[in-house]
């Protein structure tokens, strides 16, 4: 496409729409779904990698968009030549699609029908956050109206990206990985607030590690730890992305809640954890332990005047009949 044919008009409305798409939000696994569409949509394809810079520093897959299903990768990916040129360049470069990976990455290699074009995410600072790599047909080559869209969208990406990362870690328990006590609180006045202004159902599970002292006695701080980040992974598991809060309440104690759940539905969701508890074998140095957890639910119709406080009492009070009742089990009444 030539210079006098390119439609700013249409191109920025359409940049505008997706900037402001990335731009609004923190969560960082909606926002890794949004980076995705948003490149196949700009791009015109239907297969997107999102690989990122960790800690480490070191490459690693996130997730992959292929035929606009989204897929967790979590695999370190090697740097290729390509990357290494758009990472110095901090433009978009061009290659042969590498047919031995599943996912769309640029190679050197020639006999291919198909283009893959890698995209840096340059942050703030000009410092590479990591790489989107798109592909499609050798013939559809991309035009300058894409590249200046893609171009765009890749540093609002980046800079959300980051964005993301700070937001998650003033509001995320390092060592579980679930939501810290004060946001639970945050977002339970949210909700309850809504839930005065329109209705609708709103749950909460309290879940509670058995016994949890005993292993900090018996085999140390360092397997407890262990425990509760098995938990946690746990929570991650059962907890709908996007929609449930999944947080540590505090020591052995945690906390879902559940926008848009009944209770019968919370019960489900609580039953999964205690049996996934019970089936968990954590690793210590004096060998395998296993562990139960109890749970106690409460739904927002069952509060007298609805609040965070009511609806959290109510949950507690039935994960104290667990306790009483036996452990490892679910009280929802």
């Amino acid at each position: 496409m030539s210079i006098d044919k390119f439609d700013f008009d249409s191109t920025l409305l359409t940049v505008n729409f997706a900037t402001r798409l990335l731009a609004m939000e923190v969560d960082p696994d909606i926002l890794v779904d949004r980076v995705l569409e948003a490149f196949c949509d700009l791009g015109n394809c239907q297969d997107a990698t999102l690989m990122m810079y960790d800690e480490y520093d070191q490459l690693k897959g996130i997730a992959a968009s292929l035929q606009r299903r989204r897929f967790i990768i979590d695999e370190e990916i090697p740097l290729t030549k390509a990357m290494e040129e758009a990472a110095q360049s901090l433009k978009p470069v061009v290659r042969p699609v590498c047919d031995d990976s599943i996912y769309p990455l640029p190679s050197e290699c020639c006999d291919t029908d198909k283009t893959c074009l890698c995209v840096p995410l340059v942050g703030s600072r000009d410092r590479i956050r990591g790489f989107v790599t798109l592909y499609r047909a050798k013939e559809q080559q991309w035009d300058i109206s894409e590249l200046f869209q893609l171009g765009i969208i890749s540093t609002v990406a980046a800079i959300s990206i980051e964005n993301s990362r700070l937001f998650r870690q003033t509001i995320e328990d390092s060592l579980t990985g679930l939501y810290m006590r004060r946001y639970l609180f945050i977002r339970m006045r949210e909700e309850i607030q809504r839930f005065k202004r329109r209705g609708g159902p709103l749950s909460v599970i309290m879940i509670d590690v058995d016994n949890f002292k005993n292993v900090n006695d018996t085999y140390g701080h360092a397997t407890g730890d262990a425990v509760l980040r098995s938990v946690g992974h746990i929570l991650h598991e059962n907890s709908r992305q996007g929609v449930d809060i999944p947080c540590r309440y505090g020591g052995e104690e945690f906390v879902i809640l559940m926008p848009g759940s009944e209770k019968r539905e919370a019960e489900i969701v609580a039953e999964r954890i205690r049996a996934a508890c019970e089936d968990a074998t954590i690793s210590a140095p004096e060998g395998k332990i296993k562990i139960t957890a109890s749970c106690g639910i409460a739904s927002v119709e069952e509060c007298q005047e609805p609040s965070a406080d009511a609806l959290l009492n109510i949950a507690d009070k039935r994960l104290y009949c667990a306790k009483e009742s036996g452990r490892n089990r679910v009280v929802a009444r």
